[in-house]
């Protein structure tokens, strides 16, 4: 491979912890870190910390009304930052973690995971609205498209609830065995979790057909959707692994899309351009490239760091962010010129 593009058209910053999340409002990053802090990266260069939780942030999503991020930490927070820093806590639970979040522009909601808890906030709700109460703790959530059905990962299986009815019924989704992320397709028809004895498990909504998905040398972290909905990559392999889902069945009887393969490495995080079929891929050795589904020839983006823990496009596709477990953060910038 060539240069890394970084290096023409990017930049990186040592920023000293963990990042656990970028989030983008517009073309400035929001990071989230194992320290407790977030750091506000403006597209001009300048990098502002800002102290939040007590320990680390363990899960952030970005708030609903886009001017903001939302962020849990081991403190038992639940917060509301602004890129000044602007501050506001919208939940503590005393003596638990915050592992889980998601949030919908689209119905307003925010969701947290919290031990064995989905708890939810309605839109422009600054305490919580109501909560859902599982078996076992909780291993991933997820929203439809719409942001009104929520899956919520545990142990032997998944439920969907209707997230914005405290008074919700419950559909269970049954699979022997620990289930630790998950995702649902935007049109709400397919929810795929990850297993504890790595692979994937899968249903189809409507009749609730289940649907296995196994071969990964590693545990699945991190899912990503292509903008149509066709493929669903994954990490957990020494190759992003993509499963169709553009009929009905999903990916059953169907091979898998093996892209971006770097053998003695495993693939830690995936991201799907927003507004094209470029893949970004980031490995364990600090590796990340980008590749597409029609033509799987890598171009290097960076190789320089360790495993990479987070990795996220900007709503524009303009801008691609990864950080590292060392706190060694990047940016590339699809629009600039060596």
């Amino acid at each position: 491979m060539n240069a890394p593009l970084v290096r023409s058209h990017g930049r990186r910053v040592a920023v000293g912890a963990e990042a656990t999340a970028i989030l983008w409002l517009g073309d400035d990053a929001l990071l989230t870190l194992g320290d407790g802090s977030v750091r506000h990266m403006a597209d001009a260069g300048e990098v502002a910390a800002h102290p939040v939780h007590g320990g680390a942030i363990l899960a952030a999503c970005r708030h609903p009304d886009g001017r903001g991020i939302v962020t849990g930490g081991d403190d038992g927070r639940v917060c509301r930052v602004t890129k000044d820093g602007d501050t506001l806590e919208l939940g503590r639970f005393e003596r638990r973690w915050v592992e889980h979040l998601v949030a919908s522009p689209a119905s307003g909601l925010i969701v947290a995971g919290v031990g064995r808890e989905a708890v939810v906030w309605k839109r422009g709700a600054t305490a919580p609205s109501h909560r859902y109460a599982t078996g076992s703790t909780i291993g991933g959530l997820a929203l439809d498209g719409k942001g009104k059905r929520l899956a919520v990962a545990h142990y032997n299986g998944a439920t969907l609830f209707h997230a914005s009815t405290a008074g919700s019924g419950r559909v269970a989704l049954d699979w022997a065995g620990a289930h630790l992320a998950c995702t649902m397709s935007a049109d709400g028809r397919h929810v795929v979790t990850a297993l504890q004895e790595t692979g994937l498990h899968g249903w189809r909504l409507p009749d609730l057909r289940d649907m296995r998905m196994s071969g990964y040398a590693a545990k699945t972290r991190s899912f990503s959707w292509d903008r149509r909905g066709a493929w669903l990559a994954t990490s957990g392999d020494a190759c992003a692994i993509l499963w169709p889902f553009d009929g009905e069945d999903g990916p059953m009887d169907k091979p898998a899309l093996l892209l971006a393969e770097r053998r003695g490495t495993i693939v830690t995080r995936v991201a799907f351009h927003p507004r094209g079929d470029l893949l970004a891929v980031g490995y364990d050795d600090g590796v990340v490239v980008l590749t597409q589904t029609g033509d799987d020839r890598p171009l290097l983006v960076d190789d320089d760091g360790a495993a990479i823990t987070t990795l996220c496009w900007n709503d524009a596709g303009t801008r691609l962010g990864w950080g590292d477990r060392d706190g060694r953060i990047g940016i590339l910038d699809m629009a600039a010129r060596a």
